[in-house]
């Protein structure tokens, strides 16, 4: 689905490290959309990164490119890292941490970054977009609000949801990522229950099925929330998402360190967290 590469983001990366500009006939054309012209709204990636979005070559061997894609409530960075070539065609994103103190799921990112990226796959990793809550190994972000109640999804007025929808820097992060990079699908990792959720149904939970059966993570069900979930990042990604995409979570077990046998590596035990960084590489093939 992807038409060019991002000739404008790669020429601010250019200029913001101080390299020579290219002649105009040895840059790509802008990225062009299905009515033909540059930017059209409906194209996997905007012709540039959108505004408080700032990225640089990846440096890496697996890394391509690292973008901060905003501030924590305290001023920490939140980081995104995308695996594979800009025009690959099939994108996957994966949420490591939205509550601090549960901490499988930056492990299967560190996991993940390690692993070599399918053809025509490319996969951004956010490893935390709590970092506040991180540091001190707490759910709730600095201001005491649940992440993952104050996204637009049928989002009330609650105890630590926010004073509203949107009101957190860091789900307002994550809202400016998804919306620029367009997934095909996302994975969001939290704990403890051990299950793949499958609320919604459709091509939600068909992901998440999917998921299951290559990790060996289950039961793959409906995940409550204390009662109807509101404000949520998968539900609210899955609705506005223009490429089709859906978003579920996964539920990672406390025992994530200890070695299962793992459906992508043959039956070979390895801890679970290789097994779900094998599991979310594995999901769009």
């Amino acid at each position: 689905m992807h038409r060019v590469l991002l000739a404008v983001t790669v020429l601010s990366i250019a200029v913001a490290a101080g390299v020579a500009t290219p002649p105009a006939s040895a840059v790509p054309p802008p990225a062009v959309g299905s009515a033909g012209a540059p930017g059209t709204p409906g194209d996997r990636y905007a012709a540039q990164p959108p505004g408080k979005v700032s990225c640089r070559p990846g440096g890496g061997s697996r890394i391509s490119l690292r973008c901060v894609i905003g501030t924590s409530v305290r001023g920490r960075a939140i980081v995104a890292k995308r695996q594979g070539p800009a025009d690959a065609p099939q994108v996957l994103l994966v949420s490591g941490q939205m509550h601090g103190d549960e901490w499988p799921g930056p492990i299967v990112v560190r996991k993940l970054r390690r692993l070599a990226v399918p053809a025509g796959m490319q996969v951004w990793t956010v490893k935390t977009m709590n970092p506040d809550g991180r540091a001190q190994h707490r759910r709730h972000n600095a201001r005491g609000v649940d992440l993952n109640r104050n996204f637009a999804a049928r989002w009330r007025a609650r105890p630590y949801a926010g004073p509203r929808a949107w009101s957190e820097p860091e789900s307002r992060a994550m809202r400016r990522l998804l919306r620029w990079v367009q997934p095909d699908a996302v994975v969001s990792f939290h704990g403890f229950s051990e299950s793949v959720d499958t609320t919604g149904g459709g091509r939600r939970a068909r992901l998440a099925r999917s998921f299951a059966r290559l990790s060996g993570i289950g039961p793959a069900t409906p995940v409550p929330c204390g009662g109807p979930c509101r404000g949520n990042l998968t539900e609210w990604y899955t609705k506005v998402s223009t490429v089709r995409g859906a978003a579920f979570t996964v539920e990672m077990p406390r025992s994530s360190r200890v070695a299962r046998r793992c459906p992508t590596a043959g039956g070979t035990a390895l801890p679970v967290v290789d097994c779900a960084a094998r599991a979310t590489l594995a999901l769009l093939r």
